[in-house]
């Protein structure tokens, strides 16, 4: 009792064939007939969310992670743990980022300045983010990012000015399926397309963002069925690579509490808004808006 916890936002049993190999996210027990479980998401099982003030927590013993003694003082860099820290840093995991390298990540929400975040600890030499949003790449700017304005120029013209032209080493998508083109229409390929032009031949590229095996009320028959109109040709032709999905968040979140703890990260730096729980659904609306400053927003149910 009295215990302070983070968990996942995804639910693994612990003692699975794919949670003992710590893809956690892959769970083959909390979900039945699915690998992968979490708690108020879309077809991963009938959990309910985990934006509450008391939350039933499946296999506790093993997704709760007891946090250091400092908790309390840093609650709001702890609780990035559950999600989009973990999220952020899985993305460089996937695109196979090294000290030394280049990266650059699509999309400045929360899960791409976590990304960013991640790159800059990971000793990455070159950050770029891309948006179309002044504030959020402001935002990346102030965290040491190089900020690439989608509208104001190419994404993809910047990034080969900035790098002699021979693109990055890694790139990570932190986006997904409602990406947009310049002219704010949902175009599903535009951050994929972007990736594999701004990347440079053999380099790797990391998928969060999500995307969906369907999409019915998408404005193309592509993207209804979960499909888009990727590039493959220059893909094969540059020798990329390519890895997706969520983040096993139990792969990382003690390390990342470690590096927490001793100030070596700081993910509460993106955070604009502190909520009570009840204001929650007006909070939704301003984020899904895209309303200016609203960056990342905190509920606290006690509150």
């Amino acid at each position: 009792m009295g215990d302070w916890v983070c968990l996942p936002f995804n639910i693994g049993c612990g003692f699975c064939e794919n949670c003992e190999k710590g893809l956690t996210g892959y769970c083959l027990t909390a979900n039945p007939g699915s690998a992968g479980a979490a708690y108020g998401f879309a077809d991963m099982g009938d959990h309910e969310g985990g934006q509450a003030e008391l939350l039933r927590v499946p296999y506790a013993d093993f997704n709760c992670l007891l946090l250091p003694e400092d908790a309390a003082e840093r609650e709001e860099d702890y609780v990035m743990l559950s999600d989009i820290f973990p999220t952020g840093w899985h993305a460089t995991e996937l695109a196979g980022l090294l000290p030394g390298e280049s990266v650059a990540i699509y999309g400045a929400g929360p899960v791409g300045l976590m990304a960013a975040h991640s790159a800059m600890i990971k000793g990455a030499s070159q950050v770029f983010v891309v948006d179309n949003h002044p504030d959020r790449l402001a935002l990346a700017a102030k965290m040491g990012a190089t900020p690439i304005n989608s509208l104001e120029q190419g994404a993809v013209d910047q990034i080969l000015n900035l790098t002699n032209g021979k693109g990055t080493d890694r790139g990570c998508e932190c986006v997904g399926y409602q990406c947009c083109d310049r002219h704010g229409h949902e175009a599903n390929h535009v951050t994929m397309n972007n990736l594999v032009a701004s990347t440079k031949a053999t380099g790797g590229i990391g998928v969060v963002g999500v995307f969906v095996p369907q999409d019915p009320g998408a404005h193309n028959d592509l993207a209804k069925e979960g499909k888009m109109a990727f590039d493959f040709g220059s893909f094969w032709f540059k020798g990329q690579q390519i890895r997706t999905g969520q983040a096993n968040v139990k792969a990382y979140n003690r390390r990342l509490a470690e590096l927490i703890h001793h100030d070596r990260a700081k993910p509460s730096q993106i955070i604009s808004h502190r909520l009570k729980l009840e204001e929650g659904p007006a909070a939704y609306q301003h984020f899904d808006a895209r309303d200016e400053g609203w960056t990342k927003v905190v509920l606290k149910p006690s509150a």
